[in-house]
This record gives structure tokens, sequence and C-alpha cells, in this order.
């Protein structure tokens, strides 16, 4: 049996990352966790389930050097802000960092499904909402493709279920805490595959015990493909409180435009791109123990 493995986990405080440094500890492999701020609660909190604790940002060449000296794995994942130039470099940074240890003998890349995808996507161009998330995200997985890394494995998860969850899910479905309605530029009956995003760590510790079987693989990850209204349900019976679903008309979608940036664009491409595919990114994901979405929904609390 391979010996304990050590993993550098990378935006170590966020929804995948706690789940990659659970799983991780779970499976007797030793993990460190790149932290901003390490006497924040959720860093303590990953310190008390095991994880060592390694301070930084990914700005600091000199920190990200220094941390990747002493491990075997890395997972990493964009951090997002508004800066996209600044977000690809930080990237570049983390990769160049793990690459010039001569240690780190393999890379897990956390994008989205449907990234590579982009020049398919209708109205693809200079001017498409989403250009410089695609073309990022696109970057980043050929970075790690071509970085001379001995095992790599990309792993696209679909919609985080961490989006129902306060209080980010004021943002993605407004004014659902008080009336229960989930507001929503979705057409009826698309589905989309869903993902507890936590649940990535179960494919990253997987890697790491075994990074030649994954070697060079990319994986969808969901673990149900559902429409709006099938979720409604869901939380109804999870919250014991009826759900509804109101589907914005063409006037309402305009205000909202107005009012929640990047949230309408990115539902009126999902009306665009998604059909059939959102089972495909089920059916691949079939070897891993994913948690379902009842469940999710009926462990953490929403709205």
């Amino acid at each position: 049996m391979r010996s304990a493995r050590t993993i550098l986990v990378m935006c170590a405080t966020g929804n995948q990352g706690r789940g990659v440094v659970r799983h991780c500890l779970q499976r007797g492999q030793r993990v460190c966790a790149f932290v901003r701020d390490p006497s924040s609660a959720t860093a303590q909190s990953l310190e008390h389930l095991g994880a060592k604790l390694i301070p930084g940002n990914f700005d600091d060449i000199e920190a990200l050097i220094k941390a990747s000296q002493s491990v075997d794995a890395v997972f990493h994942l964009e951090a997002q802000t508004a800066d996209f130039v600044g977000d690809l470099q930080r990237s570049r940074n983390v990769l160049a960092a793990a690459r010039s240890s001569g240690r780190v003998s393999t890379v897990v890349v956390s994008t989205a499904v449907k990234t590579g995808q982009h020049e398919s996507f209708p109205g693809w161009g200079p001017a498409h909402p989403m250009r410089a998330y695609w073309l990022n995200k696109h970057e980043i997985e050929n970075m790690v493709r071509e970085a001379g890394f001995p095992c790599w494995t990309i792993v696209r998860p679909g919609y985080l279920l961490q989006n129902f969850t306060a209080p980010v899910s004021d943002v993605y479905f407004p004014n659902a805490m008080e009336d229960a309605t989930l507001r929503v530029a979705w057409k009826p009956r698309l589905k989309l595959p869903w993902l507890d995003a936590g649940d990535v760590g179960a494919v990253v510790a997987d890697v790491v015990d075994r990074p030649e079987k994954f070697h060079g693989r990319e994986i969808d990850l969901a673990v149900e493909a559902l429409d709006i209204e099938e979720m409604a349900q869901k939380l109804t019976v999870a919250q014991g409180r009826e759900f509804k679903v109101h589907y914005y008309s063409q006037e309402e979608e305009e205000e909202e435009l107005a009012k929640r940036g990047p949230m309408i664009p990115a539902q009126r491409w999902a009306n665009e791109v998604f059909g059939t595919s959102a089972n495909k990114s089920v059916k691949g994901a079939s070897e891993f123990p994913l948690t379902s979405v009842s469940r999710f929904f009926k462990r953490n609390r929403l709205f």
C-alpha cells in the first residue's frame, strides 16, 4: 500500500477546499491548507480536523514556493475576483511554484462543467457576457495539461448546491427566504447538473491515493440532473415548507439584469447550452460517492 501522501490545498476555506481537506484527512493523507488568515474561524476549524495551516496568498510567490516544497500533490481552483487578468496570473503563480518544487507529482485542478466548449456557445465572441470567465477556465486547464507534472487530473463541477445556502442564496434566489419562491431566468424543464461542492474532495482523495489511475482524466462531476421545479419539490420535502418557482418575464429579466449583474446572463447562457449534457455529467461521475440533493437539503442551513 502506498504510504500517506501530503497534499497542499489551495482556497482551503472555500466550499470545495474544505471538502478536499476533510476527505483527504479521512483517507489518512496529510493535508496542508493554504489560507490567507490562519486566525479565521474557518481556518481554525480545518486545523482542528488535523490540517496544517500555511499562511499566504496567491500573489506571494515566495510563500507559494515554500508551501510547495514538502508536498506530493496540489489541489487548485481559481480564486475569482472582478480582476480576470489578475486571477489568471495567480493561477499561473500556483502552478509555477508547484512545478519548481521538484517534488509535486500530482496536480488536481477544479474548473466547471462546459469548460473548453466556449467556441460552440451561441453568440460567442468578443462581446459575450461570460467571455473572460470561460477563457480563464480554459486557460487554467491548458496550463495544467502543459506544465509537465507526472500526473494531472481536471475536475469540472456542475452547479453547486451551496447556492441554496445562506447568505449566498439571496444572490442566486432573491427573497426566497421571505416567500419560498425561486425566481429564475431558466426555462421550464431545463435540467442542470447539481453537486455538493464538498464532494470534489471525494474525487481529489481518490486521485491522491491513485494518481496514475486518474492521470489525464477530465471528469464532469454532478450527482443529479434536475430542473428548478424538481429542486423546489425537494426543498419542500426537506424544509417542511412549500417552495414555488417564478419564471421571469422578458421585462422582469431586463429589470433584474440591471440589479443582479452576471446572474441573468449566466442563466440565459444555461438555457442555450444545456440539453441532455446534464445527464452526461451525472453518468460520468457514477464511480464516486456523491451526496444526493435531498440529503444535502436536509443537512444544511438553507436560505
